[in-house]
């Protein structure tokens, strides 16, 4: 087999006149791609690919840099750091990665092979050709062996060398492949182990919010007054803490795992021996306390400010507005091994609930979650682990994390 590099004419796109495909033929292989099992459960992957290869059909593959990228794809702001946030270079480096799975997987070879070489994010068109069909004239042109004259045997023996290169070239990206799942899914694996390993159901706790409502006794007639505002404790759950349990929930539904949601009122701590207990939200609650220890904590009292061994830092929202809504955030993870309980605790809270809901994503997603990891020294692994990171939120959706400090202990 051969591997013919393609291109497409981007003054001609629609005409097969000029081009070594039609626009179509790409978005058919593209399609086929999305839909296969190595992309289906990776939405910023789809994104990312459909993205650069649609531009490349359109004749913009010159503009398809980092930035780029990250506006279109990943919704960052027009000046965002790329040197802070790597989230397009890790989601090609990922796409590389889906890709050499998704054809070394293929029962029947596509006609059409996408490919992103590294070092940049324009992606390559290839036709994957038989025997019959190389030796066989192109439509125009004479054969190779006819216009040459040289023997059959000298052209059959350069395709072989091709084939032999080729079919290198994919077992080394199949390696490559599992050998960074297997890293990533060590990393990954490691974190959450000393969580999934207790004898009883996981609890994932959140609390409800403190609310004021508007009380009358009775009937009140339009612009009465009479009434007052009464606080309720234990009626309503942030619609952040929400989101980030059923992140969670549904992770360890994916794995098998059991796991129970409990109202923080409906647990004692002291009794958690044989439970792992996963805390979303926790700042608020009475559970804020278990972070004193630690270095990192939130401070309610100031902004929801992440102090660091309880100095103040610049780690908070600064456009915080009377709604709490917001245009950035920032979250703390801990995984704490609690000596007083005997129980393995996960903590995850934003200053808001934008920050509550990334802190779930980052830890649901192997490869944000290993990306983070990178940056623990050596003999973390069962020891107590802090993560402090800063999220953009943008359209009332937090953006990928970025990690800003880390400690274990």
């Amino acid at each position: 087999m051969n591997l013919q590099p393609g291109f497409i004419d981007s003054e001609n796109s629609g005409s097969r006149a000029g081009t070594e495909f039609e626009p179509e033929e790409v978005r058919a292989a593209l399609r086929e791609i999305l839909a296969a099992k190595p992309f289906l459960m990776t939405r910023r992957c789809c994104d990312f690919l459909a993205f650069v290869v649609e531009q490349s059909l359109l004749g913009h593959g010159h503009e398809l840099k980092e930035r780029t990228i990250g506006i279109n794809v990943f919704r960052r702001e027009n000046n965002y750091d790329t040197g802070e946030d790597a989230i397009v270079r890790i989601m090609a480096t990922e796409t590389r990665k889906r890709l050499a799975a998704y054809y070394s997987e293929c029962v029947r070879q596509p006609e059409i092979i996408i490919s992103l070489p590294t070092g940049g994010y324009v992606p390559q068109f290839h036709r994957r050709e038989g025997l019959s069909e190389i030796e066989s004239p192109v439509a125009g042109r004479t054969s190779s062996v006819e216009a040459t004259g040289q023997p059959r045997t000298k052209h059959l023996n350069s395709l072989l060398l091709r084939t032999l290169l080729l079919v290198l070239t994919v077992f080394i990206s199949i390696g490559v492949y599992f050998a960074w799942r297997i890293g990533h899914r060590s990393a990954f694996q490691g974190f959450w182990m000393p969580v999934l390993s207790s004898s009883g159901p996981i609890f994932l706790v959140t609390s409800p919010a403190p609310v004021y409502v508007y009380y009358a006794n009775g009937p009140q007639e339009k612009g009465s007054s009479g009434g007052h505002y009464v606080i309720t404790n234990d009626q309503f759950i942030g619609r952040g803490d929400m989101l980030a349990g059923d992140q969670i929930f549904s992770f360890m539904h994916s794995l098998g795992t059991a796991g129970r949601l409990k109202p923080s009122d409906a647990i004692n701590l002291r009794e958690m021996s044989t439970h792992s207990v996963i805390l979303i939200g926790y700042a608020s609650t009475k559970w804020g306390a278990l972070s004193d220890s630690l270095r990192y904590a939130i401070d309610d009292s100031n902004l929801g400010m992440i102090t660091d061994h309880g100095k103040p830092t610049e780690w908070y929202p600064h456009h915080l507005a009377e709604d709490l809504s917001t245009d950035e955030d920032y979250a703390l993870i801990a995984r704490v091994n609690d000596p007083e309980t005997r129980s393995v605790l996960l903590l995850l809270s934003g200053a808001t609930q934008y920050g509550t809901e990334a802190a779930a994503a980052m830890v649901t997603n192997p490869d944000l979650l290993s990306y983070a990891l990178k940056k623990f020294p050596q003999g973390c692994e069962n020891k107590n682990l802090e993560i402090v990171i800063h999220v953009k939120v943008i359209g009332n959706t937090p953006a990928a994390p970025a990690i800003v400090a880390v400690d274990c202990r």
